[in-house]
Protein backbone atom coordinates (compact mmCIF):
# COMPACT_ATOMS: atom_id res chain seq x y z
CA UNK A 1 0.00 0.00 0.00
CA UNK A 2 0.81 3.39 -0.76
CA UNK A 3 0.81 5.53 2.71
CA UNK A 4 -0.13 9.28 2.78
CA UNK A 5 1.57 11.66 5.03
CA UNK A 6 -0.31 13.50 7.86
CA UNK A 7 -0.07 16.82 6.36
CA UNK A 8 -1.63 15.10 3.39
CA UNK A 9 -4.58 13.66 5.40
CA UNK A 10 -8.12 15.90 4.88
CA UNK A 11 -10.66 13.09 5.84
CA UNK A 12 -11.59 9.96 7.08
CA UNK A 13 -14.12 7.39 5.45
CA UNK A 14 -16.47 4.79 7.13
CA UNK A 15 -16.85 3.08 2.94
CA UNK A 16 -18.55 -0.10 3.56
CA UNK A 17 -19.04 -2.56 6.27
CA UNK A 18 -20.86 -6.46 5.12
CA UNK A 19 -21.01 -10.30 6.88
CA UNK A 20 -19.94 -13.30 4.94
CA UNK A 21 -22.72 -15.34 6.09
CA UNK A 22 -20.78 -18.76 5.07
CA UNK A 23 -17.76 -17.94 6.76
CA UNK A 24 -19.27 -16.01 9.93
CA UNK A 25 -17.25 -12.93 9.39
CA UNK A 26 -17.70 -9.08 9.42
CA UNK A 27 -15.70 -7.20 7.08
CA UNK A 28 -15.05 -3.55 8.22
CA UNK A 29 -13.62 -0.77 5.27
CA UNK A 30 -12.36 2.26 6.21
CA UNK A 31 -10.06 4.75 4.33
CA UNK A 32 -8.25 7.88 4.40
CA UNK A 33 -8.78 10.83 1.70
CA UNK A 34 -11.43 9.04 -0.16
CA UNK A 35 -9.85 5.98 -0.70
CA UNK A 36 -6.30 6.97 -1.31
CA UNK A 37 -5.32 4.90 1.50
CA UNK A 38 -7.94 2.09 2.66
CA UNK A 39 -7.49 -0.53 5.50
CA UNK A 40 -9.95 -3.93 6.32
CA UNK A 41 -10.21 -5.48 9.41
CA UNK A 42 -12.35 -8.67 9.81
CA UNK A 43 -14.10 -10.22 12.99
CA UNK A 44 -15.22 -13.69 13.25
CA UNK A 45 -17.78 -15.10 15.20
CA UNK A 46 -16.31 -18.92 15.26
CA UNK A 47 -19.40 -21.59 15.02
CA UNK A 48 -22.07 -19.16 14.79
CA UNK A 49 -25.96 -20.40 13.52
CA UNK A 50 -26.94 -19.34 10.84
CA UNK A 51 -29.85 -16.43 10.55
CA UNK A 52 -32.90 -18.70 11.74
CA UNK A 53 -35.32 -15.52 10.90
CA UNK A 54 -35.74 -11.94 8.92
CA UNK A 55 -35.73 -10.64 12.21
CA UNK A 56 -32.24 -11.89 13.74
CA UNK A 57 -30.74 -11.20 10.11
CA UNK A 58 -32.02 -7.85 10.17
CA UNK A 59 -31.02 -6.83 13.83
CA UNK A 60 -27.43 -7.93 13.27
CA UNK A 61 -27.62 -5.79 10.31
CA UNK A 62 -28.07 -2.69 13.01
CA UNK A 63 -25.48 -4.14 15.38
CA UNK A 64 -22.78 -4.33 12.19
CA UNK A 65 -23.44 -0.82 11.71
CA UNK A 66 -22.39 0.30 14.96
CA UNK A 67 -19.54 -1.82 15.24
CA UNK A 68 -18.29 -0.19 11.82
CA UNK A 69 -18.41 3.02 13.56
CA UNK A 70 -16.70 2.12 16.88
CA UNK A 71 -14.17 -0.14 15.52
CA UNK A 72 -12.95 2.79 13.19
CA UNK A 73 -11.14 4.24 15.80
CA UNK A 74 -8.23 1.98 15.56
CA UNK A 75 -7.81 3.72 12.38
CA UNK A 76 -8.75 7.14 12.63
CA UNK A 77 -6.49 7.67 15.43
CA UNK A 78 -3.44 7.18 12.98
CA UNK A 79 -3.78 10.78 11.48
CA UNK A 80 -6.72 12.78 13.56
CA UNK A 81 -8.19 14.75 10.88
CA UNK A 82 -11.01 16.98 11.82
CA UNK A 83 -13.32 15.79 8.99
CA UNK A 84 -15.50 12.72 9.29
CA UNK A 85 -17.30 10.96 6.57
CA UNK A 86 -19.78 7.87 7.26
CA UNK A 87 -20.32 6.78 3.54
CA UNK A 88 -21.96 3.97 4.80
CA UNK A 89 -24.92 5.26 6.40
CA UNK A 90 -26.71 8.17 7.77
CA UNK A 91 -26.57 8.93 11.38
CA UNK A 92 -29.30 10.49 13.58
CA UNK A 93 -28.70 13.09 15.80
CA UNK A 94 -28.34 10.81 19.11
CA UNK A 95 -26.23 8.16 17.40
CA UNK A 96 -23.92 11.19 16.37
CA UNK A 97 -23.12 12.52 19.54
CA UNK A 98 -22.60 9.09 20.95
CA UNK A 99 -19.61 8.63 19.03
CA UNK A 100 -18.34 11.91 18.75
CA UNK A 101 -18.40 10.92 23.16
CA UNK A 102 -16.88 7.57 21.95
CA UNK A 103 -13.67 8.99 20.11
CA UNK A 104 -13.06 12.03 22.76
CA UNK A 105 -13.21 10.08 25.58
CA UNK A 106 -12.06 7.00 24.50
CA UNK A 107 -8.73 8.94 22.62
CA UNK A 108 -8.52 10.59 25.92
CA UNK A 109 -5.20 9.35 26.89
CA UNK A 110 -4.22 9.14 22.98
CA UNK A 111 -4.31 12.73 23.43
CA UNK A 112 -2.61 13.40 25.56
CA UNK A 113 0.30 11.30 25.13
CA UNK A 114 0.38 12.21 21.55
CA UNK A 115 -0.10 16.43 22.81
CA UNK A 116 -3.40 16.41 19.68
CA UNK A 117 -6.32 18.67 20.27
CA UNK A 118 -9.38 16.22 19.27
CA UNK A 119 -12.21 17.90 16.92
CA UNK A 120 -14.76 14.92 16.65
CA UNK A 121 -17.52 15.70 14.68
CA UNK A 122 -19.50 13.37 13.41
CA UNK A 123 -21.84 13.89 10.65
CA UNK A 124 -25.96 13.25 11.24
CA UNK A 125 -28.93 13.63 8.79
CA UNK A 126 -32.13 15.21 11.04
CA UNK A 127 -34.43 13.29 8.97
CA UNK A 128 -32.72 9.95 10.36
CA UNK A 129 -35.11 8.01 12.64
CA UNK A 130 -33.56 5.43 14.90
CA UNK A 131 -34.13 1.95 13.86
CA UNK A 132 -35.66 -0.40 15.82
CA UNK A 133 -35.77 -4.33 15.66
CA UNK A 134 -38.38 -6.67 17.14
CA UNK A 135 -35.81 -9.72 17.91
CA UNK A 136 -36.24 -11.03 21.21
CA UNK A 137 -33.72 -12.54 22.60
CA UNK A 138 -33.20 -15.84 24.62
CA UNK A 139 -32.53 -14.97 28.57
CA UNK A 140 -28.70 -16.37 29.58
CA UNK A 141 -25.69 -14.49 30.84
CA UNK A 142 -22.62 -14.19 28.56
CA UNK A 143 -19.08 -13.28 30.99
CA UNK A 144 -16.60 -11.97 28.68
CA UNK A 145 -13.23 -13.77 30.33
CA UNK A 146 -9.84 -11.86 29.47
CA UNK A 147 -7.89 -14.00 32.27
CA UNK A 148 -7.62 -11.92 35.50
CA UNK A 149 -8.83 -11.87 38.45
CA UNK A 150 -11.93 -9.48 37.92
CA UNK A 151 -13.93 -12.04 35.37
CA UNK A 152 -13.00 -14.73 37.83
CA UNK A 153 -14.71 -13.35 40.57
CA UNK A 154 -17.75 -12.59 38.27
CA UNK A 155 -17.82 -16.27 36.71
CA UNK A 156 -17.03 -17.98 39.93
CA UNK A 157 -20.00 -15.61 41.77
CA UNK A 158 -22.38 -15.97 39.19
CA UNK A 159 -22.00 -20.17 39.78
CA UNK A 160 -22.05 -19.71 43.76
CA UNK A 161 -26.24 -18.82 42.75
CA UNK A 162 -26.81 -21.44 40.54
CA UNK A 163 -26.07 -19.81 37.43
CA UNK A 164 -24.17 -21.44 34.45
CA UNK A 165 -22.76 -18.49 32.15
CA UNK A 166 -21.65 -19.15 29.08
CA UNK A 167 -18.26 -17.33 28.89
CA UNK A 168 -16.88 -15.19 25.97
CA UNK A 169 -13.67 -14.20 24.43
CA UNK A 170 -11.84 -12.16 21.86
CA UNK A 171 -8.77 -14.32 21.00
CA UNK A 172 -7.68 -17.36 22.80
CA UNK A 173 -4.44 -16.56 24.65
CA UNK A 174 -3.27 -19.12 27.30
CA UNK A 175 -4.44 -17.41 30.50
CA UNK A 176 -8.16 -16.91 28.78
CA UNK A 177 -7.92 -20.62 27.40
CA UNK A 178 -6.90 -22.27 30.74
CA UNK A 179 -9.68 -20.15 32.77
CA UNK A 180 -12.22 -21.38 30.48
CA UNK A 181 -10.49 -24.74 30.89
CA UNK A 182 -10.76 -24.42 34.87
CA UNK A 183 -14.10 -23.07 34.99
CA UNK A 184 -15.86 -26.12 33.54
CA UNK A 185 -18.57 -23.83 31.48
CA UNK A 186 -18.79 -23.63 27.43
CA UNK A 187 -17.29 -20.57 25.78
CA UNK A 188 -17.80 -18.57 22.51
CA UNK A 189 -14.99 -17.29 20.83
CA UNK A 190 -14.38 -14.31 18.56
CA UNK A 191 -11.78 -13.63 16.58
CA UNK A 192 -10.90 -9.98 15.37
CA UNK A 193 -8.01 -9.50 13.13
CA UNK A 194 -6.78 -5.87 12.82
CA UNK A 195 -5.53 -4.60 9.04
CA UNK A 196 -1.93 -5.46 8.67
CA UNK A 197 -1.74 -2.15 6.93
CA UNK A 198 -2.22 -0.24 10.02
CA UNK A 199 0.49 -2.82 11.44
CA UNK A 200 3.00 -1.54 8.31
CA UNK A 201 1.93 1.88 9.15
CA UNK A 202 2.53 1.75 12.87
CA UNK A 203 5.96 0.75 12.69
CA UNK A 204 6.43 3.21 10.09
CA UNK A 205 4.94 5.98 12.00
CA UNK A 206 7.75 8.06 11.78
CA UNK A 207 8.53 8.22 8.43
CA UNK A 208 4.64 9.33 7.98
CA UNK A 209 4.02 11.16 10.90
CA UNK A 210 0.99 8.45 12.01
CA UNK A 211 0.17 8.59 15.40
CA UNK A 212 -0.48 5.20 17.71
CA UNK A 213 -1.58 5.05 21.39
CA UNK A 214 -4.47 3.56 23.62
CA UNK A 215 -7.82 3.51 22.11
CA UNK A 216 -11.10 2.25 23.90
CA UNK A 217 -10.50 -1.48 23.16
CA UNK A 218 -13.13 -2.71 25.95
CA UNK A 219 -15.95 -0.28 24.23
CA UNK A 220 -15.24 -1.82 20.73
CA UNK A 221 -15.77 -5.30 22.56
CA UNK A 222 -19.12 -4.17 23.74
CA UNK A 223 -20.32 -4.13 20.14
CA UNK A 224 -18.73 -7.07 19.56
CA UNK A 225 -20.69 -8.33 22.41
CA UNK A 226 -24.44 -6.72 20.89
CA UNK A 227 -23.53 -8.39 17.49
CA UNK A 228 -23.02 -11.49 19.56
CA UNK A 229 -25.46 -11.41 21.47
CA UNK A 230 -27.78 -11.50 18.29
CA UNK A 231 -26.27 -14.26 16.76
CA UNK A 232 -25.86 -17.00 19.65
CA UNK A 233 -28.51 -15.91 21.23
CA UNK A 234 -28.27 -14.41 24.59
CA UNK A 235 -29.63 -11.29 26.58
CA UNK A 236 -26.83 -10.46 29.22
CA UNK A 237 -23.74 -9.62 28.62
CA UNK A 238 -22.33 -9.40 32.14
CA UNK A 239 -19.34 -7.61 32.71
CA UNK A 240 -16.27 -7.34 35.28
CA UNK A 241 -15.50 -3.74 35.41
CA UNK A 242 -15.02 -2.10 39.32
CA UNK A 243 -16.13 1.29 40.08
CA UNK A 244 -12.52 2.48 40.24
CA UNK A 245 -12.66 2.10 36.98
CA UNK A 246 -14.87 5.29 36.90
CA UNK A 247 -11.90 7.07 38.48
CA UNK A 248 -9.71 9.63 35.81
CA UNK A 249 -6.05 10.39 35.66
CA UNK A 250 -5.27 13.75 34.63
CA UNK A 251 -6.92 16.80 32.99
CA UNK A 252 -6.43 18.03 29.08
CA UNK A 253 -8.46 20.48 27.47
CA UNK A 254 -11.02 21.26 30.06
CA UNK A 255 -11.78 17.18 29.92
CA UNK A 256 -10.88 14.39 32.65
CA UNK A 257 -8.74 12.06 31.01
CA UNK A 258 -9.21 8.26 32.21
CA UNK A 259 -7.36 5.45 30.40
CA UNK A 260 -10.44 2.87 31.69
CA UNK A 261 -13.35 5.35 30.05
CA UNK A 262 -14.95 2.83 28.12
CA UNK A 263 -14.86 0.73 31.58
CA UNK A 264 -16.53 3.36 33.18
CA UNK A 265 -20.09 3.52 34.44
CA UNK A 266 -20.05 6.76 32.38
CA UNK A 267 -19.75 4.78 28.77
CA UNK A 268 -21.93 1.68 30.62
CA UNK A 269 -25.20 4.67 30.46
CA UNK A 270 -23.93 6.30 26.91
CA UNK A 271 -24.13 2.59 25.37
CA UNK A 272 -27.20 1.49 27.21
CA UNK A 273 -28.98 4.69 25.96
CA UNK A 274 -27.42 3.94 22.28
CA UNK A 275 -28.26 0.55 21.87
CA UNK A 276 -31.55 -0.51 24.26
CA UNK A 277 -33.91 1.15 21.85
CA UNK A 278 -32.40 -0.78 19.12
CA UNK A 279 -32.49 -4.67 20.67
CA UNK A 280 -34.84 -3.90 23.81
CA UNK A 281 -33.49 -7.58 25.41
CA UNK A 282 -29.96 -6.47 25.02
CA UNK A 283 -28.35 -5.63 28.80
CA UNK A 284 -24.99 -5.05 29.09
CA UNK A 285 -23.80 -3.97 32.83
CA UNK A 286 -21.26 -4.40 34.81
CA UNK A 287 -21.52 -7.48 38.12
CA UNK A 288 -18.44 -5.64 39.90
CA UNK A 289 -19.53 -1.90 39.46
CA UNK A 290 -20.27 -2.06 43.34
CA UNK A 291 -16.90 -2.88 44.55
CA UNK A 292 -13.49 -1.37 44.39
CA UNK A 293 -10.61 -2.76 43.43
CA UNK A 294 -9.38 -4.27 46.89
CA UNK A 295 -13.01 -5.94 47.54
CA UNK A 296 -11.99 -7.61 43.80
CA UNK A 297 -9.18 -8.96 45.00
CA UNK A 298 -10.23 -10.39 48.21
CA UNK A 299 -12.98 -12.21 47.04
CA UNK A 300 -10.49 -13.67 44.46
CA UNK A 301 -7.81 -14.81 46.88
CA UNK A 302 -10.52 -17.06 48.21
CA UNK A 303 -10.87 -18.75 44.58
CA UNK A 304 -7.38 -20.38 44.76
CA UNK A 305 -8.01 -22.76 41.93
CA UNK A 306 -6.83 -19.85 39.39
CA UNK A 307 -3.50 -18.92 40.95
CA UNK A 308 -1.02 -20.69 39.07
CA UNK A 309 -3.22 -19.54 35.53
CA UNK A 310 -4.27 -16.23 35.81
CA UNK A 311 -2.67 -13.02 34.58
CA UNK A 312 -3.38 -9.32 34.44
CA UNK A 313 0.22 -8.28 32.30
CA UNK A 314 -0.76 -6.72 29.34
CA UNK A 315 2.47 -8.21 27.57
CA UNK A 316 0.84 -11.93 27.87
CA UNK A 317 -1.71 -10.26 25.79
CA UNK A 318 -0.12 -8.90 22.66
CA UNK A 319 -1.49 -8.96 19.39
CA UNK A 320 2.20 -10.22 17.81
CA UNK A 321 2.06 -14.20 19.57
CA UNK A 322 6.11 -13.94 19.39
CA UNK A 323 5.81 -11.66 21.80
CA UNK A 324 3.58 -12.85 24.50
CA UNK A 325 4.86 -13.72 28.15
CA UNK A 326 3.77 -16.71 29.84
CA UNK A 327 2.40 -14.96 32.78
CA UNK A 328 3.80 -11.90 34.29
CA UNK A 329 6.43 -9.73 33.45
CA UNK A 330 6.40 -8.17 37.11
CA UNK A 331 8.20 -5.00 36.40
CA UNK A 332 4.77 -2.86 34.94
CA UNK A 333 2.13 -0.94 36.67
CA UNK A 334 -0.03 -3.94 35.99
CA UNK A 335 1.83 -6.34 37.63
CA UNK A 336 2.72 -3.95 40.68
CA UNK A 337 -0.75 -2.97 41.80
CA UNK A 338 -1.75 -6.58 41.46
CA UNK A 339 0.53 -7.88 43.57
CA UNK A 340 -0.26 -5.39 45.99
CA UNK A 341 -3.75 -5.40 45.92
CA UNK A 342 -3.31 -9.19 46.41
CA UNK A 343 -0.98 -9.00 49.45
CA UNK A 344 -3.03 -8.03 51.96
CA UNK A 345 -4.94 -11.63 51.57
CA UNK A 346 -3.15 -14.31 49.82
CA UNK A 347 -0.21 -16.19 51.40
CA UNK A 348 3.25 -14.25 50.82
CA UNK A 349 5.11 -17.54 49.45
CA UNK A 350 2.23 -18.36 47.21
CA UNK A 351 2.19 -14.99 45.90
CA UNK A 352 5.70 -14.70 45.24
CA UNK A 353 5.59 -18.22 43.46
CA UNK A 354 2.79 -16.93 41.16
CA UNK A 355 4.64 -13.54 40.33
CA UNK A 356 7.84 -15.00 40.44
CA UNK A 357 9.26 -12.55 42.36
CA UNK A 358 8.70 -10.03 45.31
CA UNK A 359 7.74 -6.97 43.96
CA UNK A 360 7.83 -4.95 47.42
CA UNK A 361 11.23 -6.42 48.15
CA UNK A 362 12.85 -5.05 45.20
CA UNK A 363 13.99 -1.00 45.35
CA UNK A 364 13.50 -0.91 41.39
CA UNK A 365 10.23 -0.93 41.46
CA UNK A 366 10.16 1.90 44.16
CA UNK A 367 9.32 4.70 41.76
CA UNK A 368 6.28 3.01 40.55
CA UNK A 369 4.91 2.22 43.69
CA UNK A 370 5.10 6.05 44.01
CA UNK A 371 3.04 6.80 41.34
CA UNK A 372 0.27 4.03 42.32
CA UNK A 373 0.46 5.62 45.76
CA UNK A 374 0.23 9.56 45.12
CA UNK A 375 3.50 10.32 45.90
CA UNK A 376 4.77 11.44 42.70
CA UNK A 377 2.86 12.35 39.24
CA UNK A 378 -0.55 11.06 38.88
CA UNK A 379 -2.21 7.49 38.54
CA UNK A 380 -0.08 5.33 36.06
CA UNK A 381 -2.07 5.41 32.67
CA UNK A 382 -3.18 1.36 33.10
CA UNK A 383 -6.06 -0.53 34.48
CA UNK A 384 -5.04 0.17 38.01
CA UNK A 385 -7.26 0.94 41.39
CA UNK A 386 -7.54 4.40 42.69
CA UNK A 387 -4.31 5.93 44.86
CA UNK A 388 -6.68 6.02 47.67
CA UNK A 389 -7.26 1.68 47.67
CA UNK A 390 -3.02 1.36 47.11
CA UNK A 391 -2.80 3.34 49.95
CA UNK A 392 -4.88 0.74 52.02
CA UNK A 393 -3.53 -1.94 50.86
CA UNK A 394 -0.03 -0.43 51.52
CA UNK A 395 -0.44 0.75 55.14
CA UNK A 396 -1.83 -3.15 55.78
CA UNK A 397 1.29 -4.54 54.77
CA UNK A 398 3.47 -1.64 56.81
CA UNK A 399 1.86 -3.34 59.93
CA UNK A 400 2.12 -6.89 59.06
CA UNK A 401 5.09 -8.75 60.19
CA UNK A 402 5.68 -10.91 57.33
CA UNK A 403 6.16 -7.82 55.05
CA UNK A 404 6.97 -4.70 56.52
CA UNK A 405 10.97 -5.64 56.87
CA UNK A 406 10.28 -5.70 53.10
CA UNK A 407 12.68 -2.78 50.91
CA UNK A 408 10.50 -0.98 49.18
CA UNK A 409 7.43 -0.93 52.02
CA UNK A 410 10.33 -0.01 54.44
CA UNK A 411 11.02 3.27 52.12
CA UNK A 412 7.68 4.26 51.53
CA UNK A 413 5.78 3.77 55.01
CA UNK A 414 6.68 6.45 56.84
CA UNK A 415 5.91 9.28 54.16
CA UNK A 416 2.15 7.04 54.05
CA UNK A 417 1.69 6.86 57.69
CA UNK A 418 1.93 10.82 57.63
CA UNK A 419 -0.12 11.47 55.28
CA UNK A 420 -2.63 9.13 55.42
CA UNK A 421 -2.05 7.31 58.87
CA UNK A 422 -5.06 9.06 61.00
CA UNK A 423 -7.19 8.25 57.89
CA UNK A 424 -7.14 4.43 57.71
CA UNK A 425 -10.27 3.68 58.87
CA UNK A 426 -12.17 5.97 57.03
CA UNK A 427 -10.06 4.40 53.81
CA UNK A 428 -11.22 0.89 55.10
CA UNK A 429 -15.44 1.58 55.28
CA UNK A 430 -15.02 3.44 51.94
CA UNK A 431 -12.95 0.87 49.65
CA UNK A 432 -15.32 -2.00 51.17
CA UNK A 433 -18.46 -0.52 51.21
CA UNK A 434 -20.37 -1.46 48.24
CA UNK A 435 -21.84 1.56 45.55
CA UNK A 436 -25.06 1.97 44.40
CA UNK A 437 -23.97 3.49 41.33
CA UNK A 438 -24.51 0.45 39.05
CA UNK A 439 -27.01 -0.89 36.17
CA UNK A 440 -26.92 -4.51 37.50
CA UNK A 441 -30.96 -5.83 36.94
CA UNK A 442 -32.91 -6.94 40.04
CA UNK A 443 -32.33 -10.42 38.72
CA UNK A 444 -28.96 -10.39 40.58
CA UNK A 445 -29.47 -9.10 43.81
CA UNK A 446 -28.43 -12.76 45.24
CA UNK A 447 -24.97 -11.55 43.78
CA UNK A 448 -24.79 -8.42 45.67
CA UNK A 449 -25.92 -10.04 48.57
CA UNK A 450 -22.81 -12.12 48.18
CA UNK A 451 -20.99 -9.16 47.79
CA UNK A 452 -22.06 -7.75 50.94
CA UNK A 453 -20.94 -10.84 53.32
CA UNK A 454 -17.97 -11.69 51.64
CA UNK A 455 -16.07 -8.17 51.32
CA UNK A 456 -16.12 -7.55 55.32
CA UNK A 457 -15.68 -4.46 56.25
CA UNK A 458 -18.41 -1.81 55.86
CA UNK A 459 -20.92 -4.98 55.56
CA UNK A 460 -24.68 -3.96 54.87
CA UNK A 461 -23.65 -0.19 54.25
CA UNK A 462 -23.99 1.50 50.98
CA UNK A 463 -22.03 4.74 49.69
Amino acid sequence: MLFLQRDQVRSFHFTRCFFDEKAKTAHLCYAFNNGAMTFKETICFHQAPDFDTPERRHAFEQCLRFLHLAAGVSYYKAFVPERIKVDSTELTKEEAAFFNLFYTAGLGEFSYRNNVSLNISFPFADHVVREKTDLRLKKRAVVPVGGGKDSIVSVETLKSVGLAPVLFSVGLPRPIKETIEISGLSSILVTRHISPDLTTLNNQAVRYGALNGHVPVTGIIAFILMAAAVLYDFSDAVLSNERSANAGNTEKDGRIINHQWSKSLEFEKAFQQLTAPVIKDFRYFSLLRPLSELAIAKLFSRTRKYDMIFTSCNKAFKLDEKKRLDRWCADCDKCRFVFLALAPFMEKEKLIRIFGRNLLDDLSQQRGYEELLGLSAFKPFECVGEIEESVLAFLMLADNPAWQGDAVIKALADRLRQRWGKKRESLFEKIFTLSDNHLIPEEYADVIGIFEKQTGYGMGKRS
